[in-house]
């Protein structure tokens, strides 16, 4: 089956985890998810990516492709 934008189910999709997340978790005990900009599939990083991707602005990247603002700060 093959969903595309538009179809109901497309954003319920986007938003479920990749199948190798328990993989990664195993070996990553402190992780997090990230919608990567351009494709808003989730990936699981490391703390270590998830600051690369918080301070790199891939995170602003992604908050304007779904027409949100930034409410939230980070201090780090």
């Amino acid at each position: 089956m093959l969903l595309l934008p538009g179809n109901p189910e497309f954003n319920r999709v986007l938003a479920t985890p990749p199948p190798n997340w328990r993989q990664f978790a195993q070996s990553t005990p402190d992780f997090a998810f990230v919608a990567r900009s351009g494709s808003g599939l989730l990936e699981p990083v490391s703390m270590v990516d998830l600051d690369n991707y918080l301070e790199g602005g891939e995170y602003e990247e992604r908050l304007e492709e779904i027409g949100e603002e930034d409410e939230l700060e980070f201090d780090f």
